[in-house]
């Protein structure tokens, strides 16, 4: 949801799934740097009232209020590079996936601060990974609307993202929210979200399920012996 300023995305106990979803626009954050706003964002999964998070690494499209649009939300792993909104560029997936798992850590390090400064430079860094070149103006002109030392923040996010997929980083605990049908003229925006933390009921009734399985091994076993 890369947003002109003008306009204005917590995943609760839903897990990924395939089949496309509508999602509706809630929220664009607070945190308007050059002329648009940065990551997170809310929006709805319709007809719900379940919200979902969503931090923008695509900013070759946009989506803006009142829009819905189709997405399936998925696991972000090599297996499901195809799928993917940039996943059908190239012949060498393996360096597609590169650019995820870059995107990745700087929606990370994104996440992890409250740093409104620092969350722009990670943001801007991200979009930078899949930028083409029919959207390199309006990016520039925005990063050079902030001035300062930002363009040379973005850049060594930017480089310090692919080091650390170098030094061995993969992806933790995100899902792609991608458009469906991904990589078609027009698309929408594609989002990383935060996988959700099971829910207590969920980890008690997980354990309980352990315990059993434990306890008819222990079983089995005995009886093996006697």
């Amino acid at each position: 949801m890369k947003c002109p300023l003008l306009l204005f995305c917590s995943l609760g106990a839903f897990s990924a799934v395939a089949s496309p979803l509508t999602l509706d626009w809630v929220s664009a954050g607070n945190n308007p740097v050059g002329y648009y706003y940065v990551s997170p964002y809310t929006a709805e999964i319709k007809s719900t009232g379940q919200l979902i998070t969503l931090y923008c690494i695509d900013f070759n499209h946009e989506v803006a209020p009142p829009m819905e649009w189709e997405a399936n939300i998925q696991t972000l792993d090599l297996a499901d590079v195809p799928s993917l909104q940039y996943g059908n560029s190239s012949s060498n997936l393996n360096s597609i996936w590169v650019n995820y798992e870059a995107a990745a850590w700087l929606i990370t390090q994104t996440s992890q601060t409250t740093d409104k400064h620092q969350q722009a430079i990670d943001q801007y860094a991200a979009w930078k990974i899949f930028l083409d070149p029919s959207h390199l103006t309006a990016y520039n002109n925005s990063v050079a609307a902030v001035g300062g030392t930002f363009a040379a923040d973005i850049t060594t996010a930017y480089n310090n993202a692919f080091s650390a997929v170098r030094n061995g980083y993969e992806p933790q605990g995100w899902d792609v929210v991608t458009p469906d049908p991904a990589g078609e003229p027009g698309s929408t925006q594609e989002f990383l979200t935060p996988v959700p933390t099971p829910e207590p009921t969920s980890i008690i009734l997980l354990g309980t399920a352990l315990v059993g399985v434990s306890f008819i091994v222990r079983m089995r076993s005995t009886r093996r012996r006697t």
